[in-house]
C-alpha cells in the first residue's frame, strides 16, 4: 500500500469509528480538538466532557480498533487496494448528496471509476435465455458508452451484467455483500478476481465480514444510491433487486425497465416498474442520449 502519514491514518482510524458516532458530535471533536491526532490522544475523559460518554465508548472501543487494524493489513497484502474516506475529492457525490455516505468505502481496483457516470444492473437470480443475453449485450454496450455498470455478483442478472461490462472496456464496480476481503457467492471467484483488476470492487463493510442476508439489503441499497440510473433487466414480482428500483426511484434517479411478454413471471416485475413510471427499455438508446 502506499505509504501513509500518521496524520492520514489518524483520520482512517476516526472515519472507522464515525459508523457509530453523529457526524455533529465528530464536527464538535474536530472543533476542540483540532486533528484526529489530537482527538485520539486527548484520551476518553476529555472526550467524554465534550460528546458525552456514548460516543466516547465507540470512539475508544477495541472493536474500531481491531477493524483499523485489520483494515491495514489488508491494505498492505492486497493489491490495488485502497480506502475512500469523506475528505477524498472523488467520495462519490451521489452518496453525500443522498445522505447516505459510509464515512469509509473500502475499494480495490481501477479507483478513476467512481467518477464516472454510473448505472446499476440488476434484476433475477434465475433468468432465461434472453434475460441472459440482455444483461451481457446492455451491459457490454453501456461501458462502450462511458457508462459504469455497477452490479453485486449476485448469481443470475447481475452475473451476467458483469460478463457483458469486462467484455467491454471493463468499466464495472462491484458492490460487495461482504468485506473487502470476503467474496460472495463463491460462485463468482473468477468474476471477482477480474473486476479487482480491470474494474472496481467497493465494499462499505470492513474487512473479515462474511456473507449475511441482511447485507444483501445494504449492498442494494448502496447500489442504487451509487448509481444515476438503474435497468432492470428481467425481474419477478417480489424479485429482491426491485427493492434496489424502489430505493432509486425514491432518490429522483432513472429507473429503467425491459419489457416482455404478460405471461412470463419473469418479467412481471418490470411491468409493475412500468405501470409505476420506469422508463421503457429497447435499445440502448432509450438509456444514453447520443446528443450528449
Amino acid at each position: 500500500m502506499k505509504k501513509r502519514t500518521q496524520e492520514e491514518l489518524d483520520w482512517l482510524f476516526l472515519m472507522i469509528c464515525a459508523a457509530d458516532i453523529d457526524p455533529q458530535a465528530l464536527q464538535k471533536l474536530m472543533e476542540t480538538f483540532g486533528s484526529p491526532g489530537d482527538i485520539l490522544n486527548a484520551g476518553r475523559r476529555a472526550v467524554v466532557s465534550v460528546v458525552g460518554e456514548e460516543t466516547s465508548r465507540n470512539l475508544f472501543s477495541d472493536r474500531y480498533r481491531t477493524i483499523f487494524d485489520e483494515t491495514c493489513c489488508w491494505l498492505e497484502k492486497t493489491a490495488m487496494a485502497d480506502v475512500v474516506t469523506w475528505s477524498d475529492n472523488d467520495y462519490p457525490k451521489e452518496l453525500l448528496r443522498a445522505g447516505k455516505a459510509p464515512a469509509v468505502l473500502w475499494i480495490r481496483g481501477r479507483r478513476q471509476l467512481l467518477m464516472q457516470p454510473k448505472i446499476t444492473v440488476t434484476g433475477t437470480e434465475t433468468p432465461d435465455a434472453e434475460g441472459i443475453q440482455n444483461a451481457q449485450d446492455f451491459a457490454c454496450a453501456l461501458t462502450q458508452k462511458e457508462q459504469a455498470v455497477v452490479t453485486g455478483l449476485a448469481l443470475g442478472i447481475e452475473t451476467y451484467a458483469a460478463k457483458g461490462a469486462l467484455a467491454g472496456t471493463a468499466d464495472t464496480i462491484v458492490v460487495q455483500s461482504t468485506g473487502p476481503d470476503r467474496l460472495y457467492p463463491k460462485e463468482n471467484r473468477d468474476l471477482f478476481v477480474e473486476a479487482a483488476t480491470r474494474g472496481l470492487i467497493v465494499s462499505a463493510l470492513p474487512p473479515t465480514t462474511v456473507f449475511d442476508s441482511q447485507y444483501r439489503t445494504t449492498q442494494l441499497e448502496l447500489m442504487a444510491t451509487l448509481s444515476q440510473k438503474l435497468l432492470s433487466v428481467q425481474a419477478q414480482a417480489g424479485c429482491p433487486a426491485l427493492a434496489a428500483a424502489r430505493i432509486a426511484a425514491e432518490l429522483g434517479r432513472d429507473v429503467y425497465a425491459i419489457p416482455g411478454s404478460i405471461h412470463s413471471p419473469l418479467y412481471k416485475g418490470n411491468l409493475h416498474l412500468l405501470k409505476q413510471g420506469a422508463q421503457l427499455v429497447e435499445t440502448i438508446a432509450d438509456i444514453i442520449d447520443e446528443r450528449i
